[in-house]
């Protein structure tokens, strides 16, 4: 979990502090490990909690966007809102 949380912090730390090239290039390599997840199948990808159709989304995403940090950004709203929607869940 600290692992992941660094490489979060260092993420969106790159933004305003490496150079163009270096993030287009990073962003290259995310978008390259989100295209392999469309090889996998179904049963994997629920259960990693990622949609076929959302890899396919995050993979066109333009360059200058983390295709990897898209995803997982878009995966968690999704899960959050069928979390919300169950029943017995009051909201605050």
């Amino acid at each position: 979990m600290r692992d992941y949380a660094l490489n979060r912090a260092e993420s969106f730390d790159e933004v305003g502090s490496t150079s163009f090239l270096r993030r287009i290039f990073r962003n290259w390599v995310a978008r390259r490990a989100v295209g392999r997840l469309d090889t996998y199948d179904d049963y994997l990808l629920r259960d990693i909690g990622v949609k076929r159709e959302d890899i396919r989304w995050a993979a066109g995403l333009p360059l200058t966007v983390n295709a990897a940090l898209a995803l997982e950004e878009r995966s968690f709203r999704q899960r959050r809102a069928e979390f919300d929607k169950r029943p017995g869940r009051d909201a605050f």
